[in-house]
């Protein structure tokens, strides 16, 4: 890692954390809980499953203290390789860092297919009014800009003639729309029904073939340290997907205590995107190829990029 690199992620893990960096670490013994750290990109619909484990004691029954954490997605791989997080949540960039060589795995989905929207000024009526526009997204080349090239292309508009600009999460690509920052977002529920209420057209979405906008992915060193802490910690959110996918009221309303919205906003949330969770967190080995083609520059072997034997092992002791 360059100099600057490495100082950007410093920077980034004491401003998400508040501690300094090697806090994280796992200490446990026999008498205490185990602490987990994990990060997640946005304060979204897509990070409910960690929030929904957490309030419901989930994490707490498998003998884990957990702890989310805000954090940029292109810090995630380099977190969890250090240590100072035990998962991170951000599929595309943390996938990426996989296939560049990141000592890591994918152990885990949360939602297979993201529904993102592209949102746009409410004078821009057509996809070609997008040429040399700007496109606010999360992280250059991250889930939501992809997603979004793959459905403009779709519409007969060659995205290279779009200026992506890395704005942050989805509140703040909303709020960057509004001002005038830029002329079009990707953006997951709620954040696409709040800007249509506000007069902000969507034109595309939601995708036909996405990419994941959240899983759990994690160092091979935690998993040949403590396979036991990363099979309860799955078994804990199969436990949230299970419970999410099974209540809908009472997941609202819990939903609108975690990102505080309007219920209809809510309700949009849950079946535009909390109802299309996984429900035993495992991919197809097709799935992955797939994903590796659209979102790599090189191919590694699967077993070196995924392992779903936890959650399948999870799943096993929940039914």
């Amino acid at each position: 890692m360059s100099t600057a690199k490495r100082a950007l992620y410093f920077l980034g893990l004491i401003f998400c954390t508040g501690n300094l960096p090697g806090a994280g670490n796992e200490g446990w013994s026999a008498d205490a809980p185990q602490r987990v750290r994990i990060a997640y990109a946005s304060r979204s619909s897509s990070a409910m499953p960690l929030y929904m484990a957490l309030q419901k004691g989930y994490f707490k029954a498998e003998g884990l203290e957990v702890e989310i954490i805000q954090m940029n997605p292109r810090l995630g791989a380099t977190a969890v390789v250090n240590g100072d997080v035990s998962f991170a949540t951000p599929f595309t960039s943390t996938f990426r860092g996989i296939l560049q060589g990141f000592p890591m795995k994918l152990v885990f989905i949360h939602l297979k297919k993201g529904p993102y929207y592209v949102m746009v000024r409410p004078d821009i009526k057509d996809v070609q009014q997008l040429k040399g526009k700007k496109l606010g997204v999360a992280t250059i080349k991250g889930t939501d800009q992809l997603v979004a090239e793959e459905m403009l292309q779709a519409k007969g508009f060659n995205p290279n003639q779009l200026q992506a600009v890395a704005i942050g999460d989805g509140p703040v690509r909303m709020q960057a729309l509004v001002s005038g920052a830029v002329d079009a977002i990707s953006v997951a529920p709620p954040h696409d029904l709040m800007l249509r209420k506000m007069g902000y057209p969507a034109l595309a979405g939601p995708p036909e073939v996405g990419l994941p906008s959240a899983g759990m992915l994690t160092s091979d060193r935690l998993i040949k340290e403590n396979p036991l802490l990363v099979k309860r910690t799955l078994k804990a959110l199969l436990r949230s997907h299970q419970y999410i996918l099974e209540n809908r009221q009472d997941t609202i309303q819990t939903l609108m205590k975690w990102l505080p919205q309007p219920l209809d906003i809510a309700e949009h949330s849950y079946d535009g995107e909390l109802k299309t969770l996984s429900r035993d967190g495992i991919m197809t080995d097709a799935e992955i190829d797939a994903i590796i083609a659209r979102v790599g520059e090189k191919k590694r072997p699967l077993d070196e990029v995924r392992d779903f034997s936890f959650a399948r092992q999870a799943m096993k002791e929940l039914q």
